[in-house]
């Protein structure tokens, strides 16, 4: 089976699974195809066209037609993915799972909206969905509404295959490495892409996808707006992604040194990057060309960098200052406000050691005048 990508009659780039004969498999054809005209993200596609041939890989392997599978074959699913020795006559050296439960979980998550799909075209007879389905009155967040232990709690929808998932420290980048990273670009556009990713969190492909009239530069304020996926294949993630985004005038004036040197009259994209040398000259820039980018400034610098770090950085330097949650999520352009609780409201060791000190008068008791022996 093949993952194949594929430009539309619109200009877009999808993605849709051959079988073994070189042919589309229909019903996972119609689920994207479905999903696609319901607004869902390029890459969001992406993902479900791959775990989908996972899946059939999976059933292929089992024998099984998607319509023969029960609970149990789905709870396979989960142990196949988890171990890629399964079911294959070689014994690893160490055994280690191979994906992390987030991305079980995301596969599981798309099989089950998969056969949701089938079940409300009629095209099931089975309704596996809802065996798979439990309602969670409590379930395990790091928060508590605000009528919490007052009013009953609404149920949380989830499944039975769901794996847990242990909290894990969102990997950011020490300030004095910022400098060596921008001191590492060799142009002004790699050191805008790398300033502006710093400063404002934005994601890359929110920077991708600026264009040159997004920067007001009298207010300095960048403008993320959706205009859907663009000829750089970039586009925003959510839609609470478009807002607006404050800058500090030093970002501004170099956005202008940028713009004067290297948007000349042959430039014919409204986008601000672009590339710089080859035949594509003066054409948006892509995500290869960050790739290409980010590797040649790790390899420079030893430091292990991505452009998402930037974005854990900024925005935890930000919570560090103080900013409120609500001002974090508006920044960071996130729907919900516990993806923003959740993410980067964690307090260092050594902000709660000098939380601690600070409160130290509050809690310190006195001794008294107990006595104390040593034991005999």
């Amino acid at each position: 089976m093949e993952v194949v990508k594929v430009r539309n009659e619109d200009g877009h780039i999808r993605y849709y699974l051959n079988d073994n004969n070189g042919e589309p498999i229909e019903e996972i054809l119609k689920f994207l195809k479905f999903k696609d005209n319901t607004g869902y993200a390029r890459n969001t596609l992406r993902m479900y066209c791959t775990n989908l041939k996972q899946y059939y890989d999976y059933l292929a392997e089992r024998r099984k037609s998607y319509r023969e599978v029960n609970i149990d074959d789905l709870a396979g699913f989960v142990a196949w993915l988890r171990n890629p020795y399964m079911g294959q006559k070689v014994v690893p050296i160490r055994n280690e799972n191979t994906r992390l439960p987030q991305t079980v979980n995301k596969a599981v998550d798309t099989v089950v909206a998969f056969y949701e799909y089938l079940v409300r075209h009629d095209e099931y007879e089975k309704n596996l969905p809802a065996a798979l389905v439990k309602f969670v009155k409590a379930p395990g967040r790091n928060y508590r509404s605000f009528l919490y232990g007052i009013a009953d709690s609404k149920p949380i929808k989830s499944h039975v295959l769901k794996l847990k998932t242990p909290q894990q420290e969102i990997r950011t980048v020490k300030k004095e490495d910022v400098l060596s990273l921008l001191n590492a670009c060799t142009n002004l556009r790699d050191y805008l892409l790398l300033y502006m990713l710093f400063e404002t969190g934005m994601r890359i492909g929110e920077a991708l996808s600026v264009w040159l009239e997004d920067f007001d530069m009298s207010e300095c304020i960048i403008h993320i707006r959706d205009r859907g996926e663009l000829e750089n294949l970039s586009e925003i993630k959510t839609v609470s992604s478009p807002r607006r985004l404050d800058i500090t005038q030093e970002l501004s004036d170099l956005f202008l040194r940028y713009v004067c040197e290297y948007h000349t009259e042959g430039v014919r994209t409204n986008h601000v990057f672009i590339k710089l040398r080859g035949e594509s000259m003066g054409k948006a820039m892509d995500y290869a060309n960050v790739d290409n980018l980010f590797r040649t400034i790790r390899r420079k610098t030893d430091v292990e960098i991505t452009p998402h770090m930037f974005r854990h950085t900024s925005l935890s330097m930000l919570y560090s200052a103080g900013w409120e949650p609500e001002l974090l999520r508006k920044r960071a352009g996130h729907k919900n406000i516990y993806t923003t609780l959740n993410t980067y409201v964690h307090p260092t060791d050594e902000e709660v050691t000098e939380a601690f000190r600070k409160a130290v008068e509050t809690i310190r008791c006195p001794l008294g005048s107990v006595e104390v022996h040593d034991a005999e």
